[in-house]
């Protein structure tokens, strides 16, 4: 468990940073001697942490490859890219690193603002055709100002 949040903290750093922070709180409820308030925050550390280790241990994420084309114009995908702890994160021989020299981690985090990302806030909100005519209104504003 030690080697996967060792292996996720250091990718994810703003998660580790988070459970830093609560950790804090959990050591600031004790200088002030509130008990109560402090085994809560410890006891949200640690669900954090198993939280976090049971999303990531024994997961495997695939990427597509995209369609490139090569020096001759020609269409080809690549080949699909396979990411989990321990064959990509702990291990250092299996990272894979791309052309620009950067280091891949896919994992759940990834996958997770890539939805959020995604998704349309105002249609979520107010609902689908409430966004279309805001998005429309906003179009034809944007016609009329220019002319």
């Amino acid at each position: 468990m030690i080697d996967v949040l060792k292996a996720f903290y250091s990718v994810h750093y703003n998660f580790g940073i988070l459970a830093i922070i609560i950790l804090l709180l959990a050591i600031f409820f004790l200088s002030k001697k509130i008990y109560i308030f402090a085994g809560i925050t410890l006891l949200v550390v640690v669900a954090f942490n198993i939280a976090i280790y049971k999303m990531t241990d024994g997961k495997s994420w695939t990427l597509e490859a995209a369609v490139v084309k090569d020096q001759f114009g020609m269409e080809k995908k690549g080949d699909p890219m396979t990411f989990s702890v321990h064959k990509n994160w702990v291990n250092e021989q299996g990272i894979i690193v791309d052309r620009g020299d950067t280091i891949h981690h896919w994992c759940w985090v990834d996958q997770l603002w890539e939805n959020f990302s995604e998704t349309d806030v105002i249609s979520a909100i107010w609902g689908e055709n409430k966004s279309k005519k805001m998005i429309k209104a906003s179009e034809t504003h944007a016609d009329g100002v220019s002319e």
